[in-house]
């Protein structure tokens, strides 16, 4: 493995993807995990869990979400430009849209979006364990520690 190579693994593998779930209960002060969702953000932004990170199509689902809970183009462009502004996005490739697809249409005894798919497609081909969700759906997956979830 080349050097530039080996530190990018080292990097991923210090890194908590940061679900929509938790993004916007933190944004979203009525959301019922609005609370739990601060706490955990203290966490997070002290990296205690790694270097946060969201992949592009969680982007699309959490302001996508903030635009339609609060009704306000205004919050969800404010909120889209910190978190492009402050944590590293992972784009989901052809490999991990193709790796998406295999796990959405293959689950069983689990209701996973396309997104929640992809997301952990991101994970799984850079070898990223950790997952900041309030969304049960992530729950007992092998290899996948989600923190947040009670």
């Amino acid at each position: 493995m080349e050097r530039g190579n080996r530190r990018n693994a080292l990097w991923l593998k210090q890194v908590i993807v940061l679900d929509s779930s938790l993004l916007i209960a933190f944004k979203i002060k009525n959301d019922s995990h609005h609370e739990r969702a601060n706490a955990l953000m203290k966490q997070v932004v002290s990296e205690r869990f790694g270097k946060p990170s969201i992949t592009s199509y969680i982007f699309d689902e959490t302001v996508t979400g903030i635009f339609v809970k609060s009704k306000s183009l205004r919050l969800a462009v404010e909120y889209g430009n910190e978190l492009l502004a402050s944590l590293e996005t992972l784009e989901v490739s052809e490999e991990a849209f193709r790796e998406a697809w295999k796990i959405f249409s293959e689950q069983r005894n689990r209701r996973l979006s396309f997104t929640d798919s992809s997301t952990l497609a991101v994970m799984k081909i850079h070898d990223i364990g950790r997952i900041a969700t309030f969304d049960e759906d992530f729950g007992n997956i092998e290899g996948i520690n989600a923190i947040g979830l009670v």
